[in-house]
């Protein structure tokens, strides 16, 4: 079965086509020395050759050998180029790996752009050739790239897992151009980065072909030729940008643009905006509720958790509201969620992946009211996921046969079958209304079956009672919408046992501490632990206080500054600040070590649950006070003489004399707050648990981040242990947990954190997941994050099988 749909990154791309696919590496050499030329090796590794092995589509590969026990970190192989890529959209290749594939963790195609790269991860499942196709948004770059229209080369690298052996066979890579162009703001800094990427996600999981652009493309002409350009979250739109947006415009192009609308922009459109409304009082945009004068398809509702929004008015262009914004009650706000005009659309808001049914027909109908020709790639698209589950088989029947061989070991083919006769007869209905043409008349019946096909496969799946089933809840007010003991029934009512919720930052507070600044919200709303706690004992959940240590991303502007006086922020290497507290400054360490301890005392809880514990990343701490600390510890050791440092940073930077010494500084700034906690908090409390949210990058992350969450699991200062193995590739997931589990070795619960909202996945792969989870031999799972969409898309299907016990 060859699989097309990969993970957050790599996409199943939707029928429609907007030009023909550009050879990027075609790979056509004489022989395997004359590839090997070509593609030269890095860091050790073996030289690429060409194989005898053929893509699906029955092009020529080159074989690259994984011997990862004979490699340091990863295997790596560059391809000179000179490439434009300033025109296209996305990049497409065949990739396959044999041998032992636990030997590969994450893999990345790099692509250098002068004193820069772009990078993204894919994976490689482990049943043959694969397609992987991954969106320009999401590259991730490094260093000071010079642009898509200066691409020098090509990296491919495969990070190492474990000491072991596997090949992979890489196809030739294309390079495509989108119909629709998802537009990304290169001037509008970090807070916008994340949107384009998400946007055209959702687009394509809505069956349209979107692509990421820059807004510098748009300048030079990208839009040509295409009907419709989205921009998810621009705040700045240039003088040549709005020209070429005329000329789009002019030739019938149609835009959508979110939450923020500059004038060039609104004055194309016919909207003006008018200032900004916070989400006060809380919940006050819940729902898009669509009335009016609106395109045909639309939701009547659309659920979004939004926290402020862009006020506008029409201006012009035959404007007009079609959506406006309600609270949780229904009661309207009084302010518009979407306006429509003769050229394009604009919301109110970033649009959100919550209440995502409602959000793909929204973006179909808006799309489809733009241009027509989009619904036969919608309905195509549609009918094509409920056949196969978005790709798990190749058509219904083998669908069905797969799921009714599960259900047969779960012993529920009683309640399964009917599902999938309901499933089958939809598809049948959506394929004759595709074969005549019949596109929207296509939708209902296939999302019928994929939903029947969905439930079906949550209940072939077996329970297994008495494990460890946990959310953590990254608000310390539960779920928007429900109480905390509507929130806590809700998991109880569907088998699971804990949660995990984050009520304290490294600067601020959802209870009335006497340590820490507390929340506005406390302050107005009261006690969050208190009223959390009350709700876990009267349904027999457990509770674990879940704490985000250093990070003052919450904190007050006050606290933050008075930190900034006092020395206690870190810094980068190159002497940039960041807003956590510095791991090594003595009062942070108290601060951090007490308000923890302060809710074990206060409180009478299950647990207590580290986060953040580590750095930022491999550039940090080395503040003044670092360096001090730093230096005091050499000059008090017996075992050498020290002689003072002769640059800083660089003598402690990797090549550096004291690179080895710095690493175990910092992770000794982090693990005598785990050892402190822990011995403290079982003083006070004997019965009380403690465990830590950990990056899954074992060993790695001892030296990125200052993480030796090894040595915590051996040390026992650890009660259990949560790797945060968020990744869309179940391959990659299951060798995380192996290796965790080796690691662990059985001293305590290992539960692996499954990424349900981060990087979000739908309730099947939540559910292959947890598989993974006891196939391992794990005791117990916990997922991210309880909100509102998990509420309404995975924690009820996941008590049809496997939390039904």
């Amino acid at each position: 079965m060859i699989i097309l749909a990969l993970l957050t990154a790599a996409i199943v791309v939707p029928s429609m086509r907007q030009a023909d696919p550009r050879p990027i590496e075609a790979v056509e050499y004489a022989d395997s020395a004359a590839a090997a030329r070509a593609w030269q090796p890095q860091y050790g590794s073996e030289p690429v050759a060409l194989s005898a092995e053929k893509t699906p589509d029955g092009g020529a590969a080159l074989r690259l050998p994984c011997d990862m026990s004979k490699l340091q970190e990863r295997a790596c192989w560059d391809r000179a180029v000179s490439l434009d890529l300033s025109q296209e959209s996305r990049l497409r290749f065949w990739i396959k790996a044999t041998g032992d594939i636990a030997a590969l963790a994450s893999c990345t195609l790099y692509l250098n752009a002068g004193d820069g790269w772009y990078g993204q991860n894919f994976d490689i499942p482990d049943d043959g050739w694969h397609l992987v196709t991954l969106d320009r948004g999401s590259f991730t770059p490094e260093g000071n790239p010079d642009g898509w229209g200066k691409i020098r080369a090509i990296r491919l690298s495969f990070w190492k897992a474990m000491d072991r052996s596997a090949a992979v066979f890489f196809g030739g890579m294309v390079a495509e151009s989108a119909s629709v162009a998802v537009v990304r703001c290169t001037r509008g800094g970090k807070e916008v980065e994340s949107w384009p990427d998400r946007m055209t996600t959702m687009l394509r999981a809505a069956g349209i072909d979107a692509g990421t652009v820059d807004d510098v493309d748009v300048e030079q002409g990208v839009l040509r030729g295409k009907k419709i350009a989205v921009y998810p979250m621009n705040p700045a739109v240039s003088e040549a940008e709005a020209a070429e947006l005329q000329r789009f415009v002019d030739a019938g192009g149609r835009i959508l643009a979110c939450y923020i609308i500059p004038e060039r922009l609104g004055r194309l459109l016919g909207v003006e905006s008018t200032g900004w409304l916070g989400n006060d009082p809380a919940g006050r945009f819940s729902a898009m509720r669509f009335v009016g004068d609106a395109p045909d398809g639309l939701p009547r509702i659309a659920r979004q958790s939004s926290w402020n929004i862009t006020t506008a008015r029409a201006a012009g262009r035959n404007a007009r509201v079609i959506a406006d914004w309600i609270d949780a009650s229904g009661k309207p706000s009084g302010a518009p969620a979407v306006l429509l005009s003769d050229t394009g659309a604009f919301i109110s808001h970033v649009v959100l992946d919550d209440d995502r049914p409602a959000k793909l027909q929204m973006l179909r109908a808006l799309c489809g009211s733009f241009d027509p020709g989009v619904w036969a790639s919608i309905a195509r698209d549609a009918l094509r996921n409920s056949r196969t589950l978005s790709g798990r088989w190749d058509d219904i029947d083998q669908t069905i046969a797969g799921i009714s061989a599960m259900a047969a070991r779960a012993a529920t083919q009683a309640e399964v079958a009917p599902l999938l006769q309901s499933a089958k007869q939809a598809c049948a209905t959506a394929d004759d209304a595709v074969r005549k043409g019949r596109y929207r008349e296509a939708l209902e019946p296939a999302a019928l079956a994929e939903q029947r096909l969905t439930e079906a496969f949550a209940r072939a799946q077996s329970s297994r009672p008495g494990e460890f089933r946990a959310f953590w809840c990254h608000s310390a007010y539960g779920v928007e919408g429900m109480t905390w003991d509507q929130a806590v029934a809700n998991l109880k009512r569907h088998g699971f046992t804990a949660i995990m919720p984050n009520m304290l930052w490294g600067g601020s507070a959802d209870y009335p501490s006497a340590l820490l600044p507390v929340s506005e919200r406390s302050r107005k709303e009261g006690d969050a632990i208190k009223t959390c706690l009350a709700a876990c004992r009267k349904y027999g959940l457990e509770v674990h206080v879940w704490k985000v240590n250093w990070n003052l991303g919450n904190a007050p502007a006050d606290f933050v500054e008075r930190m900034r006086r006092e020395g206690r922020l870190q810094r980068t290497n190159g002497g940039v600040e960041e807003a956590w507290l510095c791991p090594s400054h003595p009062a942070n360490f108290a601060l951090e070590r007490d308000s923890m301890l302060e809710v074990v005392r206060t409180y009478p809880v299950d647990g207590i649950h580290f986060d953040y514990i580590r750095y930022p990343d491999s550039a940090k701490c080395y503040c003044d006070g670092c360096r001090e600390r730093f230096v005091g510890l050499l000059a008090s050791r017996s075992d050498r003489p020290f002689t003072g440092l002769n640059d800083w940073p660089r003598d402690v930077l990797r090549g550096g004399p004291l690179y080895a010494d710095y690493q175990q500084f910092r992770r000794s700034n982090i693990n005598r707050l785990v050892k402190a906690v822990a011995e403290e908090a079982r003083r006070i409390r004997p019965s009380v648990r403690i465990s830590a949210a950990v990056f899954p990058n074992w060993p790695a992350c001892r030296e990125e981040i200052g993480q030796d969450w090894g040595l915590w699991v051996r040390e026992g200062w650890l009660d259990f242990v949560c790797p945060m193995d968020y990744t869309a590739s179940n391959r990659e997931f299951r060798t995380r947990v192996q290796i965790q589990k080796a690691e662990v070795a059985g001293r305590i619960p290992l539960y692996p954190g499954i990424g349900a909202s981060a990087p979000g996945l739908s309730p099947i792969q939540v559910l292959e997941q947890i598989g993974i989870v006891r196939d391992e031999g794990a005791p117990g799972f916990i997922i991210f994050n309880y909100d509102p969409t998990t509420v309404s898309e995975h924690v009820a299907m996941l008590s049809l099988g496997a939390t039904k016990e």
